[in-house]
């Protein structure tokens, strides 16, 4: 099977084989994207890593070389083929300015989340990157608190020197927002809302499914939170809603990815826009 993809409302494509149980002969992508976002890496090895776990063979042909250089010194290639059962040693990608690509569950987070801040911390001298810290930690906790995705999480962060940003993606293929909300909602016996308005509903401040989250419930309006703040922006793809957010406002739009499965969220931080890290003076007793 031959599948194409050109844009991002190409994804459909690979959802719609998950949602169809695909289990027949080998699959080829031909990727003709020029420039890759975290987000598109992750629905991209969710693909991947999914299908291996169907024991259904996946070839990735990818058109522009640039592209395929950046895949293969992120680890995409050696991630999908032979580590994506356990986390492995990390080392950061020095030519992008990148952490490599991961699968991250709470008994790796905090070497993952640690080891990505220790390295930014090194390009983004004496600014203060605990929103990096404190985001990741929130979003990965949302995905084991509330998605059950069969292919726990993943995670990819990118520094963008000359535009001054970080960009981090956490995604996952379990229950999407819309449905975790409302199955939610008609267990208390309450009225089940629009996907739009579960999304609404998740955002607010101390709103959680779980009887005893492990971010008490503050996950994704603490996201939100930090990105007014810091000036910058993010992007939630879950179900059939897509929203994009920054320091004024969260817009909400139907995701143009159909058949879409799960949630992923992609956050930009604006480097110069962090705090300066506070110094301590050292007196000469």
């Amino acid at each position: 099977m031959d599948i194409v993809i050109k844009s991002q409302s190409d994804y459909h494509k690979l959802f719609q084989i998950i949602e169809e149980g695909y289990q027949g002969a080998p699959i080829t992508i031909h990727l003709y994207h020029r420039f890759l976002e975290p987000m598109d890496i992750l629905i991209l090895t969710e693909f991947i890593i999914f299908q291996l776990n169907q024991k259904v063979e996946i070839n990735l042909w990818v058109d522009n070389l640039d592209v395929k250089g950046y895949l293969e010194a992120i680890g995409l290639f050696e991630f999908c083929s032979s580590n994506y059962h356990e986390p492995t040693e990390l080392k950061e990608i020095a030519s992008y300015s990148a952490m490599p690509l991961r699968r991250v569950n709470r008994e790796t987070m905090n070497y993952y989340i640690g080891r990505t801040q220790m390295y930014f911390q090194t390009l983004c001298d004496r600014k203060d990157l605990g929103m990096l810290d404190i985001t990741l930690s929130e979003l990965i906790n949302n995905v084991y608190d509330h998605s059950n995705s069969p292919i726990d999480c993943f995670v990819f962060c990118q520094y963008y020197p000359q535009k001054g940003q970080i960009k981090l993606a956490v995604g996952d293929l379990g229950f999407g927002i819309p449905k975790t909300v409302n199955n939610y909602l008609s267990n208390k016996g309450a009225d089940t809302v629009s996907p739009y308005d579960a999304v609404k509903w998740a955002l607010k401040l101390n709103r959680t499914t779980q009887s005893m989250p492990h971010n008490a419930g503050r996950g994704l309006d603490t996201v939100c939170s930090f990105v007014k703040v810091n000036q910058g922006s993010w992007k939630l793809f879950s179900d059939n809603v897509k929203m994009i957010g920054n320091g004024n406002k969260n817009i909400f739009f139907e995701n143009p990815i159909n058949n879409f499965i799960g949630t992923v969220i992609e956050i930009t931080i604006i480097v110069n826009n962090l705090e300066e890290l506070e110094t301590m003076d050292v007196l000469d007793w």
